[in-house]
């Protein structure tokens, strides 16, 4: 028997994959044939989609096309090399500086994508005497980057400012510490106290604070900057990280923050000295994403008060719902197992709406739940649609509270 055999078979939870597969309940990597729009195709037929986070439904704005056109037609399809070589374009320093700019910070470095960009900063930044200080919730990008640099661990309980402050108390002061958390958590949509962890950073020696702002950027904040903004705490926050396949339409991810980071990272970062530069057309999409946002930033104010409609067609209907904090709403089910999610997730897809049933690891291993995103061009029609439709599917699931 092969390696690869022995290792599948050894799967812990192959036959409920397998059985989920035969009965065409298996809800993940479906076939897109369209733009990520508010309606889209999935194998031949089209639904309301509330899988994307496609926030600000820039991936398909013609200035954002029109853009990668451009900068395919003058540079190719690829720089076939890293930045450190051939692959540093002029778009990657003017999508560097602006983003900088955007941030009022004095430096940013792009990446190949969000997930390379945590790694690259967190890896790159912290050695093995250090300390990286993770939420429970962080993303596996971050906790993956954290594994990388070979510092300690140590994780703190979700949002809990009581466990973060015991964590740093018991550290010693010489090593560097990070604090590392995602601005908007990406299952569950809700922010972290941004402001209270900065002021318990500040209490102790070489430690410093990252924000994963992959959900907030376009969401949250007067100019869409994010929770960071939201907390008041953008220009005081020490590293932002982004990533480009969400609200700007594109791929790719920076990190933001002082000349000194961006610097050492240049120097000590491998997995971005020795990672392919991105394409010229996602570059130039992503900056005509964020110049897009610049110059309008009521949209992440439309987005949110689309998201406050739908919460309310919602409710208004005996649908309960987590507190909506950003783009992503999660409903919780009274029927709170997986199979249920998964089941609820596939006969709402019978129905015409997309959506992403959460199961573990997202969530503690057994439970599930509901997610959707909003996105800017959902209309006030698609999201009465989808709502009459989720009641009618969450009530033939019993999935609505009891009277």
């Amino acid at each position: 028997m092969s390696f690869f055999r022995n290792r599948l078979d050894a799967y812990p939870r192959l036959a409920e994959y397998h059985l989920a597969q035969e009965l065409g309940y298996w809800p993940y990597y479906k076939t897109v044939e369209s733009a990520s729009r508010p309606r889209f195709t999935i194998e031949g037929s089209d639904y309301i989609n509330f899988g994307s986070n496609n926030y600000l439904s820039l991936s398909y704005h013609p200035k954002v096309i029109e853009a990668a056109q451009r900068a395919t037609s003058k540079y190719g399809t690829g720089v076939t090399g890293s930045r450190l070589l051939n692959g540093t374009l002029d778009l990657h320093r003017e999508l560097e500086h602006e983003l900088a700019d955007f941030y009022g910070r004095e430096a940013a470095l792009v990446f190949s994508t969000g997930y390379v960009a945590n790694l690259s900063t967190i890896a790159g930044l912290l050695h093995r005497q250090d300390y990286a200080v993770l939420d429970k919730d962080a993303h596996n990008s971050l906790v993956t980057g954290a594994q990388l640099s070979a510092a300690t661990l140590k994780r703190f309980s979700h949002n809990d400012l009581d466990r973060l402050r015991r964590v740093l108390r018991d550290l010693p002061d010489d090593p560097g510490k990070a604090v590392i958390v995602d601005g908007v958590y990406s299952m569950g949509g809700e922010t972290a106290p941004l402001d209270a962890m900065l002021d318990i950073c500040l209490e102790h020696p070489n430690t410093f604070l990252l924000d994963d702002e992959a959900h907030g950027l376009g969401v949250l904040g007067d100019r869409g900057r994010g929770a960071a903004e939201h907390y008041g705490v953008l220009d005081t926050v020490d590293l932002i990280t982004l990533t480009f396949s969400k609200t700007l339409g594109s791929c790719g991810g920076a990190v933001i923050g002082s000349a000194e980071a961006i610097e050492l990272l240049t120097l000590e970062a491998d997995t971005f000295i020795f990672t392919a530069s991105n394409t010229p057309g996602s570059i130039a999409a992503a900056l005509e994403g964020v110049r897009i946002l610049r110059d309008a930033p009521e949209m992440a104010a439309h987005l949110r008060a689309n998201v406050e409609l739908f919460v309310g067609l919602l409710t208004d209907r005996g649908v309960p719902v987590n507190p909506a904090e950003s783009a992503i709403i999660t409903i919780p089910l009274r029927k709170d197992d997986e199979v249920s999610a998964v089941v609820l997730a596939r006969e709402l897809l019978d129905a015409g709406v997309f959506v992403n049933p959460v199961v573990s690891p997202a969530v503690p291993k057994g439970l599930g739940l509901i997610r959707l995103s909003l996105m800017l061009d959902h209309t006030p029609a698609i999201l009465e649609e989808a709502a009459q439709v989720m009641v009618k599917v969450l009530a033939h699931n019993d999935q609505l509270p009891e009277e």
